[in-house]
């Protein structure tokens, strides 16, 4: 008869730690006197998370939730167990979540230190020193990506506050730029009517429009509004539109604007009302 070959044993075991950020570590007589993490086998069917959980209520009577992968390692004839083994280690994180802590066959003594100082005061078996080295190396990790995510939500929400301050800067700019739109026409008539008005006149009807218009004219600029200036002017299609065009035989004049047929705007800079213009033409 051939001899039945043996396997490494997957086993499951947590750092478990508490709200103050300190880890249960436990003795039983397997282990001597080294301290380690509470843990056990993969029972057949079950998954490892679920033995996780089964195998630290039987221990320790607790609860746990969080279980976080931490990382993995093998165990060959483990220093400080009572008899010879090979462990495949699955190494997590889990918080105490609920239950009471008891003493066990599995758990004669247990203790709640912070990582560093567990490290430092206790005789820990190896494996259990290199899962405390996953754990704290995970933390680190978390802790970073956790930085590094509140500062791109902090770079994110401040870019956002810059973007709502100037939203809200453009729309009190052009926020009236549709009245605007209503009141100018009325602007231009009345400019229209001094401008056809035959011959200078003492009359109080023509003063009172006169003030008028320069009462609009200051009204105007105090919110953004400037006349586009298109006198002896070069045709910009940007500021102005070409009603017609007028020959001349000038080639100085060419491309200039020859009349302006109605005024454009500009407010704050942003052209609300192109230029009505007849434009020279070289014959």
């Amino acid at each position: 008869m051939t001899e039945e070959k043996k396997y490494p044993e997957p086993t499951v075991g947590p750092i478990i730690y508490n709200d103050n950020g300190e880890i249960l570590l436990i003795q039983c007589p397997k282990w001597g006197d080294y301290w380690h993490i509470p843990g056990g086998h993969i029972e057949i069917g079950e998954t490892s998370e679920q033995a996780l959980k089964r195998e630290i209520m039987e221990e320790t009577g607790l609860e746990i939730d969080n279980i976080e992968f931490i990382g993995w390692q093998d165990a060959i004839e483990p220093v400080g167990f009572f008899k010879k083994k090979h462990f495949i280690f699955l190494d997590f994180c889990a918080r105490m979540s609920g239950g009471k802590i008891t003493k066990s066959n599995e758990m004669e003594e247990y203790i709640w230190l912070q990582p560093n100082e567990a490290l430092k005061t206790l005789k820990i078996d190896p494996a259990t020193i290199k899962t405390i080295g996953f754990y704290l190396k995970h933390i680190e990790e978390k802790t970073n990506g956790y930085e590094d995510k509140y500062k791109r939500a902090l770079a994110d929400y401040q870019n956002l506050l810059k973007q709502t301050v100037r939203e809200k800067m453009e729309f009190a700019v052009y926020a009236n730029e549709q009245m605007l739109k209503e009141i100018l026409p009325v602007y231009d008539h009345l400019k229209m009517a001094l401008e056809h008005h035959n011959g200078e006149s003492t009359d109080d009807w023509l003063k009172g429009v006169e003030y008028v218009v320069k009462q609009f004219k200051d009204a105007l600029a105090k919110v953004g509004v400037v006349e586009i200036k298109v006198k002896d002017k070069k045709f910009d299609h940007n500021l102005m539109d070409a009603v017609s065009s007028e020959e001349t035989e000038d080639a100085s004049l060419d491309g200039k604007v020859a009349k302006q047929v109605k005024a454009g705007y500009r407010l704050n800079g942003k052209v609300i009302e192109a230029a009505k213009v007849i434009v020279y033409k070289l014959k």
